[in-house]
């Protein structure tokens, strides 16, 4: 049975990747890079925000369902499952606002969208440069990147906690690196830890209050993942196969790797009836994601000196090629004085059998429901 429940565990979260990453359609991240890494970056790191803050908002939820701490060797075991919203005014971004080079061109009149946005027409990006004697000449063009369609993002989870010493409980989640994908070129793996500590008990006159529980708790999750994508290469970007003048012609070692780290802290209030629980938090959540693009990677270029016999032409040369492009790092936060993370739920329990419901107010909010059993 423990070995079904991994499993099937593991396998929700490799489909729930795999769906993800086909639908941010890497193949149209990669022709960022025709224009060059700086501009790249800036526009990526743009698009691919909102997914990342879902799964690292997902990532935060999740950890407790009452603010009850379990006695010493008392422990639970639940699944839950997460559902991120992405706010609307990041579904699209504004080209304008972002520091990209003279030579870029495209309609400001189209908003490009992000990954969170509506399926429809997206601006074309262009790169021009002045020529000698031909004036200005397009190097490059594509399409920039759709939204998936897909405004909200689901991550299963499984948690597992048991009681300490001194009112204080330790849980953990974690899953063994899987690989999935086709030929198997995509992996994840994940961990996270958490701590538990009652409070009421150092409370005079509310140590006493039966029902009523109060703790602090701090929990932590990494996730990386890696995949193999589309290979961008020289004649995706209509460079022609004469104009290649480099001594590296093998695209195939591209990739992407993501490495999400998810920090929330919280103060949590329950009212613990024999059958009902009613809960609530109220803390901070952070989650910082490192996007590495990885591999050899052909960037376009003019020609622009007369002398030479390429005069004129768009080439990729050693000189234009970029291995390794980026590490981005995008940062989501919750917290402090203008917006905390807050949280309300609901849980019943029948003998040893858990089921909860709650809803997370903050940047990226996040409803979760979650199934369970817990002893003491």
């Amino acid at each position: 049975m423990k070995k079904i429940i991994r499993k099937s565990i593991a396998t929700s979260i490799a489909v729930f990747l795999s769906v993800t990453l086909s639908l941010a359609q890497l193949s149209g991240i990669t022709n960022m890079l025709s224009g060059g890494t700086d501009d790249a970056e800036l526009m990526l790191t743009e698009y691919i925000r909102p997914l990342t803050n879902s799964i690292g908002a997902n990532l935060n939820g999740g950890w407790y369902n009452t603010a009850k701490v379990h006695k010493l060797g008392g422990f639970d075991i639940t699944f839950t499952t997460s559902v991120a919203f992405t706010p609307a005014e990041h579904k699209t971004y504004n080209l304008d606002d972002l520091a990209l080079s003279s030579g870029i061109r495209y309609d400001n009149t189209i908003p490009p969208k992000t990954f969170a946005g509506a399926k429809g027409a997206e601006p074309t990006i262009r790169y021009v440069i002045d020529v000698p004697t031909m004036g200005e000449q397009e190097i490059v063009s594509y399409d920039h990147p759709g939204g998936s369609g897909m405004n909200m993002m689901i991550n299963p989870m499984i948690n597992a906690s048991i009681g300490l010493v001194f009112g204080t409980e330790i849980g953990g989640r974690y899953m063994p690196t899987i690989k999935f994908g086709n030929k198997k070129a995509n992996s994840v793996g994940l961990w996270g830890i958490c701590v538990k500590h009652d409070i009421k008990q150092w409370i005079p006159g509310v140590k006493n209050v039966p029902v009523l529980n109060m703790s602090l708790m701090y929990g932590f999750t990494k996730l990386d993942l890696h995949s193999n994508i589309t290979p961008l290469t020289p004649d995706l970007m209509g460079v022609d196969p004469s104009n290649v003048l480099t001594s590296t012609t093998d695209w195939d070692n591209q990739s992407l790797d993501m490495i999400f780290k998810s920090h929330t802290g919280n103060f949590l209030i329950s009212a613990d009836l024999p059958i009902v629980c009613f809960y609530g938090g109220a803390g901070f959540s952070i989650t910082k994601a490192n996007l590495n693009l990885n591999g050899n990677f052909p960037i376009p270029t003019m020609v622009t000196t007369p002398a030479d016999p390429n005069f004129g032409e768009v080439v990729v040369t050693d000189a234009s090629m970029v291995t390794d492009p980026f590490d981005i790092e995008i940062k989501n936060q919750d917290g402090g004085t203008t917006a905390p993370r807050l949280n309300a739920g609901i849980r019943f329990k029948f003998a040893i059998i858990t089921l909860h419901f709650d809803y997370t107010w903050a940047n990226y909010s996040v409803a979760t429901v979650g199934l369970g059993i817990s002893f003491r």
